[in-house]
């Protein structure tokens, strides 16, 4: 079986397209594909489902961590294959349902895992990109490298600076790393984007955001850190927990939070656009109602494409 995906920016209303086409067939188990709903704790700021809402539909990968713990992409796509085995061994739907674009493409493409690379190789790397410049860094890559250079942007320092790292590390070019270390998905997968017009997305950020905070965010903050977790954990790197913590420890107007809140959430929703756009064989739907309809056709065997 093709494996549906729902995706799409931030506050689209992705979520609930899977969760109502579970409601309405009965077949359906959602697989969160969220970096951050994983964490316990971590409700109102993730707009994680409700306990009613688990109940009514099984939802998997909320509330498997605590907030200290450390999670990847890696580690979603290893138990998010296995999850969708046992699913579809009890004759149930697998859903994945988020908005983590990282995750997603890790399950959906396959992932690279190569062996861990000396991190002075990487910093040094960094050094001669501060001193020389990217132009020198991606000739150089050109020479080593010619196939996988042309595929990426002459100015591109992530890119080139890896590709060099790996070369330095392993002894062997990136694109023939690929070839020994990416991991293929396990299935097929059919890929759904709910694509909202940025101005009225805008609008939802902002008022989701004041309803969040009107919600208690700050109390949910204040009880993580009460139970002694902290900014440097890895779960507070989801958009506001930082700034509500500084908010708690430091004082200011709550007005500035829920503002600077609303502003990285649009310019995250920005950026998950940019991706989307750029994603190969996913299909885009600007009607929640249709992309809904197209993933219960699926579940019940009418179509075997979103």
């Amino acid at each position: 079986m093709i494996i549906p995906v729902i995706t799409g920016p931030t506050s689209s209303g992705k979520s609930s397209i899977a969760f109502n086409a579970g409601l309405k067939t009965n077949k359906v188990e959602i697989i969160s594909a969220d970096a951050f709903q994983v964490y316990k704790g971590l409700d109102i700021g993730t707009a994680k489902v409700t306990k009613e809402q688990l109940g009514q539909v099984k939802h998997h990968l909320i509330d498997i961590l605590n907030p200290d713990e450390c999670y990847s992409a890696g580690m979603f796509r290893q138990q998010a294959e296995i999850l969708i085995e046992d699913i579809l061994s009890r004759g149930n739907i697998p859903v994945i349902a988020g908005g983590t674009g990282l995750y997603i493409k890790s399950l959906t493409e396959g992932i690279f895992n190569c062996p861990e690379i000396d991190e002075n190789i990487r910093k040094e790397l960094q050094l001669r990109l501060e001193k020389e410049g990217i132009e020198k860094l991606y000739n150089e890559l050109m020479v080593i490298d010619k196939d996988y250079a042309l595929k990426i942007s002459s100015n591109d320092p992530a890119r080139t600076v890896r590709a060099l790292e790996v070369y330095y590390g392993l002894g062997i070019t990136f694109s023939e790393a690929h070839k020994i270390y990416e991991e293929k998905p396990k299935y097929n997968y059919t890929i759904g984007v709910l694509w909202i017009e940025r101005k009225e997305l805008y609008k939802k950020i902002n008022e989701r955001t004041r309803q969040m905070w009107d919600m208690g965010w700050d109390n949910e903050v204040k009880t993580l850190l009460n139970l002694g977790y902290n900014k440097d954990c890895p779960s507070f790197r989801a958009i506001g927990y930082k700034l509500i913590a500084d908010y708690i420890i430091n004082g200011c107007k709550s007005e500035d939070v829920i503002n600077k809140i609303a502003q990285e959430t649009r310019h995250f929703a920005k950026r998950q656009f940019t991706w989307f756009r750029h994603r190969e064989n996913v299909i885009m739907y600007d009607d929640k109602e249709k992309l809904e309809n197209s993933l219960i056709d699926i579940i019940n065997g009418k179509r075997c494409s979103l």
